[in-house]
């Protein structure tokens, strides 16, 4: 690719790379997701020319919080610098296109990015290689596994070239999909002879206002710019500087850069220990301490070297390891931080220097508790050898696997004993308090203890410091105390530390039917065809909202959002704002009086808050400025006075205050009130499931372009409802509908989280734009997104079941809450589709069901995939589970005793009218070889005390269509131009799921024409109008009935010229129907069904899981999916459909925790699965024969409907803590609510640790 050499003297303050590519260079494939570092979609390779070795080091970093002076002398290399569709794609791009890596696209780039990085420095990585590569690289669609396929051709295999990976299943025709050309070596981006010649003598000096920026080379300048600038602040590896560019107005800022003075980047090994430069990073410590290992044989030395390792490994991810550094982080002073409590542990010391240049030691410890030490630079740190060591460990038990952000950790150490003290055992704890923890008592103490006396050591020393300490903190730092007992005791027990990555490789095995032998190779339906634009996104082509060029004059918006759960507004003082430079127009609800309300079935809920907030984070009003700078900089100038009134936070607070929202939703068969007396059990119990965020990649975004004639409207937004956003602005603006024009070409992600709460950007955009005559963009922040946009509802469920001892179940009384958030959205379909899906796969004569929603005063929740029916499977997953509990039998057995068969009505009304459950359910036991399977857990479980393996097995039957007719419709509209082309145009949006590739496949089969030939560009209200939302996994099924009847009409108006000309070529064809005055547009209407659902879609999941009973850490040591999709109209996106939904459901039922604060904020972190959450050992099945023959081709909608099998965790997890419990003696059944966290496995073993 073209290198660009970039001199640049116009710059901001707080300017980062991520916004000088994006703004000025207009190099828009790295992403803005989340500006926090964390997810990995603004990866960029930074390269540079290390003159001591004369080597070249290429590493990862994280765009959005590396600022500008960090990359001086550096080659950057962008997903734009990689390969293009058009000069030749990478094979790892032909390789992620090919592998169906790709859905959204928004998180593509910085994946490509990552694992390009990885190839450059290592041609042949391992598996783990590639996963810790890409851990920092978040994904919401995919499942990661299609990602790690595409690495298979490059991964080092004990197999060499006999690899079973080695050959990525492509499409069988070349008429399918577009040769790819091989990337031309001459294209990679070189690095630039004359960076290779620069030589970093001169201090960097920059200065923006009031603020300078120094970047000395080395510590001779920094002595002289620190005496010139006493007031100057130290940065180095800047992962944290975002904190300081919120100090935007400070006057007289100075910055100084520690990290390219040469001397701070050493590291040196000697008989006394290793001396750390301030300015060395976490990876060239990490390579430094790896190297230092095959020259040491000393076992102490080891353990030292080997416990930093495993240090650093969870010091969060790569991208943020290849900048951060060691005197940054000790310089942080916090002294809760991981690697703080190794460093006190090991008697670390550092090296300080004043601004004098005078420099002296101190021990690490001492340099922490005093701060006056925080005036002075550290220079290096010295950890010191000791062989008196005899063991050293550092333990972490983080929030997610992969990702070391949060959790408690522990290094302890246990030395030897001499002639002149004792021995002891040391354990520093870090998370556990807002200081390092650190309890030292005799080594042979320590290893006799029992591990109630140990605790009780912990406990008095807990007891000194100040602050809470949470319970559930000190049960995980307690397992660690055991687990290094243990090893100390050489018990054996210790094979492998809390947290640590099975080295062993993950399996996959994906099985679907491949197209009929006698199918015409260019026919594309039935084949797994890569996405339209594919090769668009993994090059960083493809145009998001954000990506969209600027236009002339445009302005920029940001929300004013309250920070108050439920108060009344008492003023709102603009004036701050409305006086910041660059600030154009200030607006809330009096500009629009009248039409303020909002609403899908119900216009309940103000566009801004007028007298009263009803949730922390509502909006109040809008700035709009020329920069979006200085618009998010304004709006925290806007004061508003509120009087505070006690918030409704919880479920259970909503039905003590008596807040509901409508009337009870009910669901009765039979008379359950009068059965529960004649049967032999009756069983009660309580489950909950929390809230979950979509955490889709592309935060909400709208940009709006008045028209200069009759109030015309223009605007692209990042949706699924293009409806409801044109009738939404149409309203507030006061003009008709057909003046408003929304447009859309992709969403990158949004899994039901767009398909209302976009107007609560583009309202006010559009708004913005007609007041001042001029285009407004507003994109929403990660943490806006955050805090505006509603989640998946949480839900409690009270259950009443009785069952006989045949394992049959009888009765079944529910009491159903959800918490809707304050306003209605779409909760009551929600909690219509929970309580008719609540029984599951049974068949249960007398069923009654009562379900509530509660009003809170937290953001309105609404859709999220699987619409209150995931949370029902919970329910009465873990009802099934309490039966075969208590009657001690399997889960499997109660569920196969109390299958819905044929001929059964389900609430839904729709009967059953086959046995494709009954054929999944078979199926996938065979492929999971269950009883084996089962066999294996019960043996592993007799044989461990502190593991424990669970197994769960589960069916599923998901509801495709709406009961509500109106929604089962939509249109499409086909061209076909005087070159044979054809333009296909739909209601539907493409948001990753493959909708587009999906209707061009069955246009090309209908009108037989080659795939190539077809192509479809956007949505648009001006082409299709009253678009249903895209959503509920029916949206192929409706649209594509639409696209089949717009194709046939179509060929039967060319079939006279056909008939007149049957050796004529399409293109002659087309050229012959318009000369004979043929339409050749085609705007056709799809209703599928008779009104109502259209069919079942079934599946069967089977999940192993193996659970840490000392630290609540679980890992999914296999799972294997079988899924009806009838006849899928392409694999390879079913598959994906199937991969990610699971994964998803994993995340809801395992560890995305949505904790709002006390006083009704959102949490200030979120975790979503990484690339290390998927399963070992994951096997994905499209069920034979079972085509769904009245729908397009024999297909089956499959966007929804896996999730539910994650389930199979929840489950499985539960079983395994069931089986710990039963060694304590404990024999009660639990009820283990969602998500199933570290801290709640521990509280459903009581506390208890097994001994």
């Amino acid at each position: 690719m073209t290198a660009v050499e970039v001199s640049d003297e116009d710059l901001q303050y707080g300017m980062t790379l991520l916004i000088y590519l994006r703004s000025k260079l207009r190099l828009t494939g790295s992403k803005n997701a989340c500006n926090q570092g964390v997810c990995g979609a603004c990866s960029v390779i930074l390269s540079k020319f290390d003159h001591h070795t004369q080597k070249l080091r290429h590493v990862t970093v994280n765009a959005c919080i590396t600022p500008l002076y960090y990359v001086h002398g550096c080659a950057i290399t962008t997903v734009e610098g990689i390969g293009t569709a058009r000069d030749g794609l990478h094979p790892l791009q032909k390789n992620l296109v090919q592998s169906h890596g790709i859905q959204c696209g928004f998180c593509t780039p910085g994946m490509v990015i990552s694992l390009c990085c990885l190839l450059r420095n290592n041609p042949k990585p391992t598996q783990d290689d590639v996963e810790r590569a890409i851990e920092g690289n978040l994904c919401r669609c995919t499942g990661y596994r299609s990602i790690l396929d595409s690495m298979n051709t490059f991964v080092d295999c004990p197999m060499g070239e006999d690899c079973c990976k080695r050959d990525i299943k492509k499409s069988e025709t070349k008429e399918v999909v577009s040769e790819y050309q091989t990337a031309d070596p001459t294209q990679t981006a070189i690095f630039p002879p004359e960076l290779k010649k620069w030589q970093p003598d001169d201090q960097l000096w920059m200065t923006f206002g009031r603020t300078t920026w120094i970047v000395p080379t080395n510590l001779k300048q920094l002595q002289r710019a620190w005496s010139d600038n006493p007031g100057a602040r130290f940065v180095a590896g800047a992962t944290a500087l975002g904190k300081l560019v919120k100090e935007y107005e400070e006057e007289n800022l100075c910055f100084i850069s520690c990290h390219g003075v040469e001397e701070l980047q050493n590291i040196s090994l000697s008989h006394m220990g290793i001396d750390v430069g301030a300015a060395a990073t976490f990876t060239m410590m990490e390579d430094f301490f790896k190297t230092s290992k095959q020259s040491i044989t000393e076992t102490g030395k080891l353990f030292i070297l080997q416990a930093f390792l495993d240090c650093i490994r969870w010091l969060a991810v790569d991208q943020i390891r290849n900048v951060a550094t060691i005197g940054g982080y000790v310089a942080c002073r916090a002294l809760n931080l991981d690697m703080i409590a190794l460093l006190i542990a090991m008697d670390a010391t550092v090296n300080l220097m004043d601004s004098t240049g005078t420099c002296h030691n101190m021990k690490l410890e001492n340099y922490l508790s005093d701060d006056q030490n925080a005036k002075e630079l550290v220079l290096k740190v010295h950890i010191p050898f000791n062989n008196k060591y005899q063991y050293v460990s550092f333990q972490k038990h983080p929030q997610r696997r992969g990702d070391g952000f949060n959790g408690v950790s522990a290094a302890m150490t246990v030395d030897n004993e001499t002639d002149d003290s004792m021995g002891h055992f040391t354990a520093c704890f870090g998370g556990l308090t807002r200081n390092t923890v650190k309890i030292d008592t005799p080594s042979d103490l320590f290893k006799s203890l029992s591990f109630e006396k140990l605790e009780g050591v912990l406990r008095n020393r807990l007891s000194e410091e100040k602050g809470e300490v949470k319970e559930e903190l000190l049960v995980v730092s307690l397992g660690f105390i055991r687990k290094f007992q243990d090893l100390v005791n050489e018990e054996g027990s210790f094979k492998e530390l809390p947290g640590h990555i099975d080295p062993e490789p993950r399996r996959f095995n994906i099985v679907f039917d491949d197209a009929p032998a006698e199918q015409p190779p260019t026919d594309p339906v039935w084949r797994p065809i890569p996405q339209t634009t594919a090769e668009d996104l993994v090059a960083g082509q493809a145009m998001f909202i954000d990506d969209m060029p600027s236009y002339q004059n445009e302005l920029h918006l940001c929300l004013v959002l309250s920070n108050k759960a439920r108060a009344k507004i008492v003023s709102v003082d603009w004036s701050g704002a409305q006086s910041f430079p660059g600030v154009v127009d200030c607006i809330d609800h009096t500009a629009i009086p009248e039409t303020n309300k909002w609403g899908l079935m119900a216009c309940d809920e103000e566009m801004f808050a007028s007298s009263e907030v009803v949730y922390y984070g509502q909006p109040v009003g809008a700035v709009i400025a020329k920069s979006p700078e200085q618009a998010a900089s304004a709006a925290e100038k806007v004061k508003i006075e509120y009087d505070e009134m006690k918030p409704i936070l919880t479920i259970e607070d909503a039905i003590r205050s008596d807040s509901f929202i409508d009337t009870t939703i009910s669901r009765v068969r039979g008379e359950a009130s009068k059965t529960f007396p004649d049967c032999d059990k009756t069983l009660e119990g309580t489950i909950c499931t929390g809230a979950q965020e979509h955490f889709y990649m592309e935060t909400i975004g709208a940009i709006c372009i008045p028209k200069k004639e009759q109030n015309e409207i223009e605007i692209f937004v990042t949706h699924q409802g293009p409806t409801f956003i044109q009738s939404s602005i149409a309203t507030c603006l006061q003009i008709p509908c057909n003046r408003v024009i929304v447009r859309h070409k992709r969403t990158g992600g949004a899994f039901g989280g767009k398909e209302t709460q976009p107007v609560k950007i583009c309202v006010p955009v559009a708004l913005a734009a007609h007041r001042n005559n001029c285009p407004v963009r507003g994109v929403l922040t990660r943490k806006q997104d955050l805090a505006i946009t509603g989640k998946r509802h949480p839900y409690q469920f009270h259950y009443k079941v009785g069952c006989n001892k045949d394992c049959r179940i009888q009765c079944l009384d529910v009491k159903v809450y959800s918490d809707a958030g304050c306003s209605r959205d779409t909760s009551p379909e929600v909690m219509n589709c929970t309580v008719d899906y609540i029984e599951g796969c049974c068949a249960i004569p007398n069923v009654t069901i009562e379900g509530r929603i509660c009003r809170t005063n937290t953001v309105s929740n609404g859709s999220f995939r699987g619409f209150g029916i995931p949370q029902g499977c919970v329910a009465m997953e873990t009802v099934i589970d309490h039966i075969a509990h208590t009657l001690n039998v399997s889960s499997k057995h109660i569920q196969e005793m109390n299958f819905a068969k044929t001929g059964f009505v389900p609430f839904t009304k729709l009967p059953i009218e086959d046995e494709t459950m009954l054929k999944s359910w078979a199926q996938c036991q065979k492929q999971a070889n269950y009883s084996q399977k089962d066999a294996d857990v019960m043996a592993f479980n007799e044989k461990y005390k502190q593991k424990k393996r669970g197994l769960a097995m589960m069916p599923l039957r998901f509801q495709i269509g709406f009961p509500a007719p109106l929604l089962n419709q939509g249109n499409a509209l086909v061209h076909v131009y005087l070159d044979g082309s054809v333009s296909l145009s739909h209601g539907g949006c493409e948001i990753g799921q493959g909708l587009n590739m999906k209707l061009l496949q069955i246009a090309s089969r209908a009108l037989g024409v080659p795939l190539s030939k077809i192509y479809t560009s956007e949505n648009s209200t001006q082409t299709i109008a009253n678009a249903v939302i895209t959503m509920g996994s029916s949206t192929t099924d409706v649209i594509g009935t639409a696209v089949l009847n717009a194709c046939t009409e179509l060929l039967s108006r060319l079939q006279p010229v056909k008939e007149r000309k049957p050796n004529a070529s399409w293109e002659e064809i087309i050229r012959d129907a318009y000369f004979n005055r043929i339409s050749l547009s085609v705007m056709a209407h799809g209703r599928p069904g008779d009104g109502g659902i259209f069919y079942y879609t079934y599946g069967a999941a089977c999940s192993v899981v193996e659970v840490d009973c000392l630290t609540g850490e679980h890992q999914v040591l296999s799972t294997d999916i079988v899924m009806d999709v009838g006849r899928s109209l392409n694999p390879g996106i079913d598959v994906g459909q199937i991969e990610g939904g699971f994964l998803q459901g994993y995340g809801m039922v395992a560890f995305e925790e949505w904790k709002v604060k006390e006083n009704g904020e959102s949490p200030t972190s979120y975790r979503i699965p990484d690339v290390r959450s998927l399963p070992r050992d994951f096997n994905v099945t499209l069920l034979s024969n079972c085509p769904k023959k009245t729908m397009v081709y024999s297909s089956k909608g499959i966007g929804e409907p896996p999730l539910l099998l994650a389930v199979t965790v929840h489950k499985a997890i539960r079983s395994a803590i069931l089986a710990a419990r039963k060694d304590m003696g404990l024999t009660d059944f639990i009820q283990l609510d969602c998500p199933v966290t570290p801290t709640k496995v521990l509280e459903a073993c009581h506390k208890k640790v097994p001994i």
